[in-house]
């Protein structure tokens, strides 16, 4: 089914009406008008010398603390669900992704349970987000859809978003949405902030999924070396607490089949992995490249 994404007028934001109603119900939204920052005085060299820092390079971004300062502030809503005790916050929680017109970033959805608020600064982006209730087939042990650079979205199959952000539009993406973004602009700016609730969601597949492989993770270590390149100690930025969580309601016999679920996958990663591997490239390649 294809989706229609609501959209809140910043003026009009009533902050429990759209915590209860969107981030607590984990349903996509957009705040407009959203202008937290000075788009006189954004420009790419400035964002590249106040974020390019090699210690806080991911694939596709730059990790940021969670400071204001004089041209890019942080939304007070965003502090205030920031801060509330269900939420776990990560050291860097900000992420800044600067990419150039025609990046496409390959259909994914945020490892660690990620929530995340995303901020248009500059640029203008198309969001193609695929509802956890009809997900797409994700590459083993990973948030990447397994699938071509030219799969279509049939809304006879999957509840589909399909929209654009422009500056000041603050989009919220819940946990296990994949998402697929097109960059428009020539430069396009974004602020991200993450953040992970402290308990799990077992109602959709990829909820389920997600929990048993945090039990897979905790209970065969070799698999993190094996076939994942993030830190699990550090897992939604509280570590072992949150993972003890998100993991003692699986069982042993959960857990395996999971792992067997996920090795059945490799016969179809086989023949997609070079246009998935290219499009992650490019991922890393168009970080700040403008």
């Amino acid at each position: 089914m294809k989706l229609t994404i609501d959209r809140i007028p910043y003026g009009d934001l009533n902050f429990d009406e759209y915590f209860d109603k969107y981030v607590k119900s984990q349903t996509p939204v957009i705040v407009e008008g959203v202008y937290a920052f000075d788009s006189e005085k954004i420009t790419p060299e400035y964002v590249k010398q106040k974020f390019y820092n090699e210690e806080k390079k991911e694939l596709g971004w730059f990790d940021s603390e969670l400071v204001d300062n004089d041209i890019i502030t942080i939304p007070q809503f965003v502090k205030d669900i920031l801060n509330k005790d269900e939420f776990s916050v990560r050291e860097f929680p900000m992420r800044v992704f600067m990419q150039p017109y025609g990046h496409v970033t390959l259909p994914h959805y945020d490892g660690n349970s990620l929530h995340g608020l995303n901020l248009q600064v500059l640029g203008e982006k198309r969001w193609i987000l695929t509802s956890p209730n009809t997900p797409l087939p994700c590459t083993p042990f990973m948030f990447a859809g397994l699938v071509g650079k030219h799969f279509e979205y049939d809304p006879n199959k999957l509840d589909v978003y399909d929209f654009k952000t422009g500056p000041g539009d603050l989009l919220f993406i819940p946990r296990y949405y994949f998402h697929e973004v097109h960059s428009l602009g020539k430069i396009n700016l974004n602020n991200n902030w993450v953040f992970t609730p402290k308990t799990p969601d077992e109602s959709t597949s990829l909820g389920r999924r997600e929990v048993e492989i945090v039990k897979l993770r905790k209970s065969w270590p070799f698999v993190n070396k094996a076939f994942f390149p993030d830190k699990f100690s550090s897992y939604g930025g509280q570590g072992q607490e949150l993972i003890e969580t998100y993991s003692k309601n699986v069982s042993y016999f959960r857990m395996v089949v999971r792992f067997l679920r996920e090795l059945a996958g490799y016969p179809k990663l086989i023949i997609l992995a070079k246009q998935i591997k290219s499009r992650a490239n490019d991922f890393s390649k168009n970080n700040f490249n403008v």
